[in-house]
């Protein structure tokens, strides 16, 4: 519904989306310095935010980062797409994603990485903290988490989140998912409760 490409410094601030077909809002490639904060991204066919530019060996102009998503709502999402995470980030670095609820999705809560095995990725420093993400999966979906982590990326923290009621399909369904190649990422503080995996 929002989407911003080669974007500096915007400010997406008490915004309600709701019923889309598709994801709420987007800092797509070359985005820099954006932030979007006290916003309501509910009842969505596809995710609520989509996080990420070009990877290390793409154009240097194409890369995402420090992007703040912060005190935000995600409700409902992927009713469409059962695939969409509540928060999507897939190649970025120095972001933060703090104090947000994300709840009732049909696959993952936070989903951050997108590189699998141990190779050198862009994705790195990522504070995931003190966030509520609740009612993960409802059974639509497997190999799955509250919070899902892939690859290498350093400087990475998930701390003092609160997650629970994460379900599966079949297999995973777990409240914290570190996943292949997750490296030099530290995970502390957080409370994990009535979790399937």
């Amino acid at each position: 519904a929002i989407t911003f490409r080669w974007t500096r410094r915007a400010l997406v601030e008490r915004c309600l989306v709701e019923r889309t077909g598709f994801t709420a809002l987007e800092f797509g490639p070359g985005c820099r310095d954006c932030d979007a904060v006290r916003n309501t991204l509910r009842d969505l066919g596809g995710g609520g935010v989509k996080i990420g530019g070009a990877e290390l060996d793409g154009p240097p102009l194409d890369r995402t980062g420090h992007i703040r998503f912060t005190d935000n709502r995600v409700l409902r999402v992927g009713r469409v797409f059962h695939q969409s995470c509540g928060v999507l980030l897939t190649h970025a670095f120095d972001c933060d994603l703090l104090h947000n609820e994300i709840a009732h999705t049909c696959y993952t809560g936070v989903s951050v990485g997108w590189s699998w095995g141990f190779r050198e990725t862009i994705t790195r420093n990522i504070r995931i903290e003190r966030n509520h993400i609740h009612h993960i999966c409802e059974k639509v979906l497997s190999d799955n988490g509250g919070i899902y982590l892939l690859g290498v990326q350093p400087g990475t923290v998930v701390r003092g989140n609160h997650v629970h009621h994460v379900t599966a399909a079949d297999y995973g369904g777990t409240g914290i998912y570190p996943d292949e190649g997750c490296s030099h990422v530290l995970i502390e503080h957080n409370w994990v409760h009535d979790v399937q995996g």
